[in-house]
């Protein structure tokens, strides 16, 4: 597949879309990460380079699978070119090398990546390359609304009279894979497992990037979800199974606004959803990693998403404290670890808790 293929591919979504627009897509790249079919890199397109990363086996794919990602890329680029506030510029950005060293995990890529998706970075922060607010609401319009929108809008594509109003058998409906069909219960129910592994994967890390790994599944799911008229239930029944707990009513407020396309109410519950649910796992790794004789329990309640970091730089400076940031993987058993991951493979465990641990 050429450039000129992939921009009459783009002339025909804009049309179907509605998209006025004279961006074209200036080169495509056979060199996408591995586990990923298809991105854009987010930098790039703040250059004005609009290039396409595809993976070197891409051209040989299923031609309704490749129609399929190409869809989900196209809404990536389409939003990002109708983002409804002002876009950093390059100025606003830090180092290109701060932002590699912090986008994928590799758990992203062994787990997560079966669609493909912008890299991104992770959640804002001191050390990343799209802090402060007007880099943060892109990074949150991408990685919330975006790829909701993407799977809203590549789903319909291959499912054109699914409605919410007619029954829909999940078992019976087919959606293209790389190399066969599936059902869409299958498609929906890797979906959630992929979920569930981050958000396990997140419960015993702690980490924000991991915690961004799994929300892009949660958006994923919300965004097939949307189109079915039980949607509510399947949610309930989602976060039943991922144990969210107290968030529901966030999550639930957020899908609400991701339909509506309320991008205030949208940037939002996701900025609330990232700070409530990291909180709760500090409070929770404090309480099992500290002697509580560090702290009181007026203390424990005063943390926010605010000064939780100053407050273990406070625990780690005092007698019997241990060093620890948010930004570096807390001190666990590989035993631990193994259980968040169940099946992923011994080799990626190694590498994201380190080569002094052993194997159990």
């Amino acid at each position: 597949m050429n450039l000129s293929q992939l921009n009459h591919r783009w002339e025909k979504y804009k049309r179907k879309h509605g998209l006025v627009s004279q961006a074209l897509l200036e080169e495509v790249r056979f060199d996408a990460p591995a586990g990923v079919e298809a991105s854009f890199d987010l930098l790039e397109m703040l250059e004005g380079r609009y290039i396409l990363h595809l993976s070197r086996p891409f051209p040989i794919l299923r031609g309704d699978y490749t129609s399929f990602i190409l869809d989900h890329e196209f809404t990536h680029f389409a939003d990002f070119l109708t983002y409804p506030y002002p876009k950093p510029t390059l100025g606003d950005l830090k180092e290109r090398d701060l932002r590699e060293a912090n986008i994928n995990t590799a758990s992203d890529k062994n787990i997560f990546g079966t669609y493909g998706e912008i890299n991104l970075p992770e959640k804002p922060d001191i050390a990343n390359p799209f802090e402060g607010d007007i880099g943060k609401k892109l990074f949150d319009y991408m990685n919330t609304y975006s790829e909701f929108h993407a799977c809203q809008v590549a789903l319909s594509g291959i499912l054109p009279d699914m409605t919410r109003q007619q029954p829909f058998d999940v078992e019976k409906n087919i959606v293209p894979a790389p190399y066969r069909d599936v059902s869409v219960k299958n498609m929906l129910a890797n979906c959630l497992r992929r979920a569930h592994a981050g958000y396990k994967e997140f419960r015993v890390m702690m980490l924000p990037q991991v915690f961004v790994v799994y929300f892009r599944q949660m958006m994923y799911l919300m965004g097939y979800l949307s189109h079915f008229g039980n949607d509510r239930a399947m949610l309930e029944s989602t976060f039943d199974i991922l144990e969210i707990g107290e968030q529901k009513e966030n999550y639930y407020t957020l899908y609400e606004a991701l339909k509506a396309k309320d991008y205030g109410r949208i940037l939002e519950y996701t900025n609330r959803i990232y700070s409530e649910s990291y909180l709760v796992f500090v409070k929770t790794f404090i309480k099992a990693h500290y002697n509580p004789n560090l702290y009181t329990e007026d203390e424990l309640n005063q943390i926010t998403p605010d000064n939780y970091d100053e407050f273990v730089e406070t625990l780690a400076n005092r007698e019997g404290g241990r060093i620890w940031s948010g930004r570096v993987s807390p001190v666990f058993g590989v035993n631990n670890v193994n259980r968040a991951y169940d099946g992923v493979d011994p080799e990626t465990v190694r590498r994201i808790v380190g080569k002094k641990y052993s194997m159990t």
